[in-house]
Protein backbone atom coordinates (compact mmCIF):
# COMPACT_ATOMS: atom_id res chain seq x y z
CA UNK A 1 0.00 0.00 0.00
CA UNK A 2 2.85 2.39 0.84
CA UNK A 3 4.55 1.71 -2.52
CA UNK A 4 1.39 2.67 -4.38
CA UNK A 5 1.14 5.97 -2.47
CA UNK A 6 4.78 6.80 -3.17
CA UNK A 7 4.33 6.15 -6.87
CA UNK A 8 1.27 8.40 -6.98
CA UNK A 9 3.14 11.15 -5.14
CA UNK A 10 6.08 11.00 -7.55
CA UNK A 11 3.70 11.18 -10.54
CA UNK A 12 2.07 14.36 -9.14
CA UNK A 13 5.36 16.32 -8.91
CA UNK A 14 5.49 19.50 -11.19
CA UNK A 15 8.33 20.81 -13.34
CA UNK A 16 11.60 21.40 -11.62
CA UNK A 17 13.10 24.90 -11.47
CA UNK A 18 15.68 23.96 -14.10
CA UNK A 19 12.98 22.67 -16.43
CA UNK A 20 10.92 25.83 -15.99
CA UNK A 21 13.90 28.10 -16.67
CA UNK A 22 14.80 26.08 -19.77
CA UNK A 23 11.21 26.32 -21.03
CA UNK A 24 11.15 30.08 -20.42
CA UNK A 25 14.46 30.49 -22.28
CA UNK A 26 13.15 28.57 -25.26
CA UNK A 27 9.96 30.66 -25.20
CA UNK A 28 11.95 33.91 -25.09
CA UNK A 29 14.07 32.78 -28.05
CA UNK A 30 10.95 31.90 -30.07
CA UNK A 31 9.20 35.17 -29.17
CA UNK A 32 12.35 37.13 -30.02
CA UNK A 33 12.41 35.53 -33.44
CA UNK A 34 8.74 36.28 -33.98
CA UNK A 35 9.18 39.90 -32.89
CA UNK A 36 12.23 40.28 -35.11
CA UNK A 37 10.35 38.93 -38.13
CA UNK A 38 7.38 41.17 -37.33
CA UNK A 39 9.59 44.25 -36.94
CA UNK A 40 11.46 43.58 -40.16
CA UNK A 41 8.22 42.94 -42.02
CA UNK A 42 6.65 46.10 -40.61
CA UNK A 43 9.71 48.18 -41.54
CA UNK A 44 9.75 46.72 -45.04
CA UNK A 45 6.06 47.46 -45.40
CA UNK A 46 6.58 51.03 -44.17
CA UNK A 47 9.40 51.52 -46.66
CA UNK A 48 7.21 50.17 -49.44
CA UNK A 49 4.29 52.41 -48.44
CA UNK A 50 6.55 55.47 -48.26
CA UNK A 51 7.92 54.71 -51.71
CA UNK A 52 4.41 54.26 -53.11
CA UNK A 53 3.36 57.59 -51.61
CA UNK A 54 6.38 59.33 -53.12
CA UNK A 55 5.66 57.87 -56.56
CA UNK A 56 1.98 58.79 -56.29
CA UNK A 57 2.74 62.35 -55.18
CA UNK A 58 5.36 62.87 -57.88
CA UNK A 59 3.09 61.60 -60.63
CA UNK A 60 0.23 63.77 -59.37
CA UNK A 61 2.44 66.86 -59.47
CA UNK A 62 3.70 66.07 -62.99
CA UNK A 63 0.22 65.23 -64.29
CA UNK A 64 -1.28 68.43 -62.86
CA UNK A 65 1.37 70.61 -64.49
CA UNK A 66 1.27 68.62 -67.74
CA UNK A 67 -2.51 69.06 -68.04
CA UNK A 68 -2.17 72.84 -67.96
CA UNK A 69 0.80 72.85 -70.34
CA UNK A 70 -1.09 70.78 -72.89
CA UNK A 71 -4.03 73.18 -72.79
CA UNK A 72 -1.99 76.39 -72.85
CA UNK A 73 -2.77 78.53 -75.88
CA UNK A 74 -6.29 77.24 -76.56
CA UNK A 75 -8.99 79.84 -75.92
CA UNK A 76 -12.23 78.10 -76.71
CA UNK A 77 -12.79 77.96 -80.44
CA UNK A 78 -9.38 79.36 -81.36
CA UNK A 79 -5.70 79.02 -80.59
CA UNK A 80 -4.98 82.45 -82.03
CA UNK A 81 -4.94 84.65 -78.91
CA UNK A 82 -3.96 87.72 -80.95
CA UNK A 83 -7.45 87.64 -82.53
CA UNK A 84 -9.18 87.82 -79.13
CA UNK A 85 -10.16 91.35 -78.14
CA UNK A 86 -9.48 92.89 -74.73
CA UNK A 87 -6.27 90.99 -74.02
CA UNK A 88 -3.52 92.89 -72.24
CA UNK A 89 -2.42 95.86 -74.33
CA UNK A 90 -5.39 95.77 -76.72
CA UNK A 91 -6.19 99.44 -77.43
CA UNK A 92 -9.34 98.47 -79.36
CA UNK A 93 -11.12 96.85 -76.42
CA UNK A 94 -14.59 98.51 -76.23
CA UNK A 95 -14.65 98.32 -72.43
CA UNK A 96 -11.54 98.08 -70.26
CA UNK A 97 -11.74 95.00 -68.08
CA UNK A 98 -11.39 95.26 -64.32
CA UNK A 99 -8.02 94.80 -62.70
CA UNK A 100 -7.71 91.73 -60.51
CA UNK A 101 -7.07 91.89 -56.78
CA UNK A 102 -3.63 90.46 -56.05
CA UNK A 103 -2.71 90.39 -59.74
CA UNK A 104 0.93 89.58 -60.54
CA UNK A 105 1.21 92.73 -62.63
CA UNK A 106 -0.97 95.21 -64.47
CA UNK A 107 -3.61 92.99 -66.12
CA UNK A 108 -1.26 90.01 -65.88
CA UNK A 109 -4.23 87.67 -65.93
CA UNK A 110 -5.24 89.02 -69.38
CA UNK A 111 -1.84 88.53 -71.00
CA UNK A 112 -3.13 85.69 -73.18
CA UNK A 113 -0.85 86.45 -76.14
CA UNK A 114 1.84 84.82 -73.99
CA UNK A 115 0.14 81.51 -73.10
CA UNK A 116 3.34 80.08 -71.58
CA UNK A 117 6.05 81.85 -69.64
CA UNK A 118 8.61 80.80 -67.04
CA UNK A 119 11.38 82.28 -64.93
CA UNK A 120 14.69 80.56 -64.30
CA UNK A 121 15.45 80.06 -60.59
CA UNK A 122 13.70 83.29 -59.62
CA UNK A 123 10.36 84.88 -58.80
CA UNK A 124 9.76 87.84 -61.14
CA UNK A 125 6.53 88.93 -59.42
CA UNK A 126 6.18 91.18 -56.41
CA UNK A 127 2.46 91.92 -56.32
CA UNK A 128 0.72 88.55 -56.52
CA UNK A 129 0.23 86.53 -53.31
CA UNK A 130 3.13 84.11 -53.71
CA UNK A 131 3.77 82.51 -50.32
CA UNK A 132 7.47 82.12 -49.53
CA UNK A 133 8.97 81.33 -52.93
CA UNK A 134 11.69 78.67 -52.57
CA UNK A 135 15.02 79.93 -53.86
CA UNK A 136 16.57 78.43 -57.01
CA UNK A 137 13.36 76.79 -58.21
CA UNK A 138 11.54 77.63 -61.44
CA UNK A 139 8.21 79.41 -61.80
CA UNK A 140 5.78 78.47 -64.60
CA UNK A 141 2.89 80.55 -66.02
CA UNK A 142 0.12 79.04 -68.18
CA UNK A 143 -2.98 80.64 -69.72
CA UNK A 144 -5.87 79.07 -71.62
CA UNK A 145 -9.63 78.72 -71.63
CA UNK A 146 -11.36 75.80 -69.96
CA UNK A 147 -12.62 73.37 -72.59
CA UNK A 148 -16.15 73.14 -71.17
CA UNK A 149 -18.61 75.65 -72.73
CA UNK A 150 -20.53 77.87 -70.32
CA UNK A 151 -24.11 78.69 -71.28
CA UNK A 152 -25.24 82.32 -71.06
CA UNK A 153 -27.62 81.44 -68.22
CA UNK A 154 -24.72 79.94 -66.23
CA UNK A 155 -22.37 82.92 -66.42
CA UNK A 156 -21.31 84.12 -62.97
CA UNK A 157 -20.73 87.68 -61.81
CA UNK A 158 -17.14 88.93 -61.41
CA UNK A 159 -15.79 85.92 -63.31
CA UNK A 160 -13.49 86.18 -66.35
CA UNK A 161 -14.50 84.41 -69.57
CA UNK A 162 -13.58 84.31 -73.24
CA UNK A 163 -16.25 84.13 -75.91
CA UNK A 164 -14.77 82.76 -79.12
CA UNK A 165 -15.06 80.82 -82.33
CA UNK A 166 -12.60 79.95 -85.07
CA UNK A 167 -12.66 83.49 -86.46
CA UNK A 168 -12.47 85.73 -83.40
CA UNK A 169 -13.11 86.18 -79.71
CA UNK A 170 -13.37 88.59 -76.82
CA UNK A 171 -12.55 88.50 -73.13
CA UNK A 172 -15.24 89.66 -70.72
CA UNK A 173 -16.19 89.63 -67.07
CA UNK A 174 -19.59 88.84 -65.62
CA UNK A 175 -22.94 87.76 -66.98
CA UNK A 176 -23.23 89.92 -70.12
CA UNK A 177 -21.57 88.16 -73.02
CA UNK A 178 -20.20 90.27 -75.91
CA UNK A 179 -21.18 89.92 -79.55
CA UNK A 180 -18.36 88.68 -81.79
CA UNK A 181 -18.14 87.91 -85.54
CA UNK A 182 -20.25 84.88 -86.52
CA UNK A 183 -21.78 85.08 -83.04
CA UNK A 184 -24.76 82.87 -83.86
CA UNK A 185 -22.61 79.97 -85.05
CA UNK A 186 -22.90 76.71 -83.17
CA UNK A 187 -19.11 76.91 -82.75
CA UNK A 188 -19.33 80.14 -80.74
CA UNK A 189 -19.19 79.51 -76.98
CA UNK A 190 -18.21 81.02 -73.66
CA UNK A 191 -15.30 79.50 -71.74
CA UNK A 192 -13.81 80.15 -68.31
CA UNK A 193 -10.46 81.95 -68.50
CA UNK A 194 -7.56 80.18 -66.78
CA UNK A 195 -4.46 82.15 -65.72
CA UNK A 196 -2.13 80.58 -63.19
CA UNK A 197 1.48 80.36 -62.08
CA UNK A 198 3.09 77.30 -60.47
CA UNK A 199 5.93 77.65 -57.95
CA UNK A 200 7.56 75.89 -55.00
CA UNK A 201 7.14 77.28 -51.49
CA UNK A 202 9.19 76.75 -48.32
CA UNK A 203 6.11 75.62 -46.39
CA UNK A 204 2.56 74.30 -46.75
CA UNK A 205 -0.47 76.15 -45.37
CA UNK A 206 1.33 76.56 -42.05
CA UNK A 207 4.08 79.15 -42.25
CA UNK A 208 7.36 77.88 -40.87
CA UNK A 209 6.40 74.18 -40.82
CA UNK A 210 9.56 73.37 -42.80
CA UNK A 211 7.72 71.21 -45.34
CA UNK A 212 8.12 72.56 -48.89
CA UNK A 213 5.14 72.37 -51.22
CA UNK A 214 3.99 72.87 -54.80
CA UNK A 215 1.67 75.85 -55.00
CA UNK A 216 0.08 78.08 -57.60
CA UNK A 217 -1.54 81.47 -57.84
CA UNK A 218 -4.80 81.11 -59.73
CA UNK A 219 -7.42 83.40 -61.22
CA UNK A 220 -10.76 83.04 -59.41
CA UNK A 221 -14.02 85.01 -59.26
CA UNK A 222 -13.60 88.63 -58.27
CA UNK A 223 -11.51 88.71 -60.33
CA UNK A 224 -8.92 87.74 -57.75
CA UNK A 225 -5.52 86.06 -58.09
CA UNK A 226 -5.52 83.59 -55.21
CA UNK A 227 -2.72 81.48 -53.72
CA UNK A 228 -3.43 77.74 -53.50
CA UNK A 229 -1.46 74.73 -52.23
CA UNK A 230 -1.38 71.83 -54.69
CA UNK A 231 0.83 69.22 -52.98
CA UNK A 232 3.00 69.10 -49.83
CA UNK A 233 6.46 67.60 -50.02
CA UNK A 234 7.54 69.04 -53.39
CA UNK A 235 11.08 70.27 -52.85
CA UNK A 236 12.13 71.36 -56.33
CA UNK A 237 10.68 72.06 -59.78
CA UNK A 238 12.83 72.70 -62.83
CA UNK A 239 11.71 73.18 -66.42
CA UNK A 240 13.50 73.32 -69.74
CA UNK A 241 11.77 74.27 -72.98
CA UNK A 242 12.04 72.80 -76.44
CA UNK A 243 12.52 75.72 -78.83
CA UNK A 244 12.45 76.13 -82.60
CA UNK A 245 15.61 77.93 -83.72
CA UNK A 246 15.42 77.41 -87.49
CA UNK A 247 11.72 78.15 -88.11
CA UNK A 248 10.76 74.61 -89.11
CA UNK A 249 8.16 74.38 -86.28
CA UNK A 250 9.95 71.52 -84.53
CA UNK A 251 12.12 71.33 -81.42
CA UNK A 252 15.82 71.94 -82.08
CA UNK A 253 17.11 72.13 -78.51
CA UNK A 254 16.06 72.34 -74.86
CA UNK A 255 17.02 75.45 -72.93
CA UNK A 256 16.38 77.03 -69.55
CA UNK A 257 13.71 79.72 -69.29
CA UNK A 258 16.22 82.58 -69.28
CA UNK A 259 17.47 81.48 -72.72
CA UNK A 260 14.04 81.43 -74.41
CA UNK A 261 14.11 84.30 -76.90
CA UNK A 262 10.53 83.93 -78.15
CA UNK A 263 7.86 82.16 -76.11
CA UNK A 264 5.72 81.62 -79.22
CA UNK A 265 8.46 79.33 -80.54
CA UNK A 266 8.26 76.94 -77.57
CA UNK A 267 6.83 73.57 -78.63
CA UNK A 268 7.58 71.26 -75.70
CA UNK A 269 8.58 71.32 -72.05
CA UNK A 270 10.72 68.97 -69.96
CA UNK A 271 9.63 69.08 -66.32
CA UNK A 272 11.49 67.74 -63.27
CA UNK A 273 9.74 67.44 -59.91
CA UNK A 274 11.59 66.37 -56.75
CA UNK A 275 9.42 65.17 -53.87
CA UNK A 276 10.46 64.17 -50.37
CA UNK A 277 8.79 62.23 -47.56
CA UNK A 278 6.88 64.19 -44.96
CA UNK A 279 8.40 62.30 -42.02
CA UNK A 280 11.96 61.21 -41.25
CA UNK A 281 13.12 57.60 -41.51
CA UNK A 282 16.31 56.98 -39.52
CA UNK A 283 16.46 53.28 -40.40
CA UNK A 284 18.14 53.87 -43.78
CA UNK A 285 20.81 56.10 -45.25
CA UNK A 286 18.95 58.75 -47.26
CA UNK A 287 22.05 60.31 -48.84
CA UNK A 288 21.30 60.83 -52.54
CA UNK A 289 22.47 62.79 -55.57
CA UNK A 290 20.10 63.78 -58.38
CA UNK A 291 20.70 65.27 -61.81
CA UNK A 292 18.02 67.90 -62.41
CA UNK A 293 18.00 69.89 -65.64
CA UNK A 294 21.67 69.11 -66.13
CA UNK A 295 22.69 70.13 -62.60
CA UNK A 296 23.82 67.80 -59.82
CA UNK A 297 21.93 68.22 -56.53
CA UNK A 298 23.09 66.29 -53.43
CA UNK A 299 21.46 65.62 -50.07
CA UNK A 300 23.06 64.27 -46.92
CA UNK A 301 21.65 61.63 -44.59
CA UNK A 302 18.86 63.83 -43.23
CA UNK A 303 16.29 61.04 -42.85
CA UNK A 304 14.04 62.16 -45.71
CA UNK A 305 13.38 59.83 -48.61
CA UNK A 306 13.30 61.56 -52.00
CA UNK A 307 12.14 60.74 -55.51
CA UNK A 308 12.79 62.58 -58.77
CA UNK A 309 10.31 62.29 -61.63
CA UNK A 310 10.58 63.94 -65.04
CA UNK A 311 8.41 64.10 -68.13
CA UNK A 312 8.42 65.68 -71.58
CA UNK A 313 5.17 67.41 -72.56
CA UNK A 314 4.46 68.28 -76.18
CA UNK A 315 2.80 71.69 -76.58
CA UNK A 316 0.86 71.05 -79.78
CA UNK A 317 -1.32 74.13 -79.34
CA UNK A 318 1.69 76.41 -79.57
CA UNK A 319 2.13 75.66 -83.29
CA UNK A 320 -0.39 78.32 -84.24
CA UNK A 321 -2.01 79.09 -87.56
CA UNK A 322 -1.10 82.78 -87.41
CA UNK A 323 2.58 81.84 -87.12
CA UNK A 324 2.34 79.50 -90.10
CA UNK A 325 0.76 82.18 -92.26
CA UNK A 326 3.79 84.45 -91.85
CA UNK A 327 6.29 81.70 -92.48
CA UNK A 328 7.27 80.81 -88.90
Amino acid sequence: MMNIKNNITRQQHGFSLVEMMLAMLIGIIIMGGIISVYTNTRDAQQVSEDQVHLVSDARFAIDTIAYDLRHAGVFGGTNLPSTIMCHKGDVNCPTALATATGDCGTRWYLDITVPIFASEASNPYTTCPIASYRANTDLLVVRYADSNPVAAASLAASTAYVRSNYQAGELFIGTTQPTIPDDTSALTNNHLLVSRAYYVSDFTDYSGDGLPSLRRVDLVAGPIVQDQMILPGVENMQIQFGVDTNQDRSVDQYVNADLVADWTKVYSARVWVLVRGQTKDKTVDTSQTFTIAGNSVSFGNDGYRRLLVSSVINLRNMIRVDELSVGG
